[in-house]
């Protein structure tokens, strides 16, 4: 009796464990490899579509700008962070990049992440992303000098941004520098990964 007791209370460990590393790695990996789902009240934003966003941010349009929605709650936000510091030492003599973060991200903490001259804007009520078409982080949004989408998607389709074939953003903004028309990536740049904005508003409520 007391063998059997012993073996079903090694199995019952042993099925907690296994549970366990099947959750931890459901959250740290298995749903970052899934589409972020789209949110119900989705509105699309098409590429050339025209944006109004000088009523909430008095920007520059002397050059474009790249709207980088970023979490400190997202992993998937972090593991891109040296791509997208890498994009802005490169081409921010002619692009201008913005940080846009959930409304209650520890702005602090945010700052940590980047250099000090970053610009860094909280997104109240979602503005940003409602009007950018914008609904999981990381993600990308360029606008050229007439207010106009120019891109809105991923910046690659590996989570480290490891695949230089598929450097989506980088490859934007090389053709948005040279005068050439949006490109056409496919589905691979316009599905989003990720974290999506609510599941950060549900995070970020959670530390307070």
């Amino acid at each position: 009796m007391k063998t059997a007791l012993k073996y079903t209370g090694v199995a019952l460990f042993l099925v907690a464990a296994f549970g366990m590393i099947g959750f931890l790695f459901w959250q740290q990996e298995v749903q970052y490899t899934l589409p972020t789902p789209v949110p119900k009240d989705y509105a699309l934003v098409y590429v050339n579509q025209a944006v109004h966003l000088d009523n909430y941010y008095n920007q520059k349009v002397d050059k474009p700008t790249l709207y980088h929605f970023f979490s400190p709650e997202c992993p998937c936000s972090r593991f891109n962070l040296k791509h997208y510091n890498s994009l802005k030492r490169k081409y921010g003599d002619s692009i201008q990049f913005i940080v846009v973060i959930p409304e209650f991200a520890d702005i602090d903490l945010v700052k940590d992440y980047f250099d000090s001259e970053t610009k860094v804007i909280r997104d109240l009520n979602r503005t940003f992303a409602n009007e950018l078409g914008v609904y999981s982080t990381p993600q990308a949004a360029i606008i050229n000098t007439k207010s106009k989408l120019y891109y809105r998607g991923n910046y690659n389709r590996a989570r480290y941004c490891t695949d230089p074939g598929s450097n989506f953003t980088q490859m934007a903004i090389d053709s948005l520098l040279a005068g050439a028309p949006p490109p056409a990536f496919g589905l691979l740049s316009t599905v989003s990964y990720g974290c999506g904005l609510e599941e950060n508003s549900k995070n970020l409520f959670s530390m307070f």
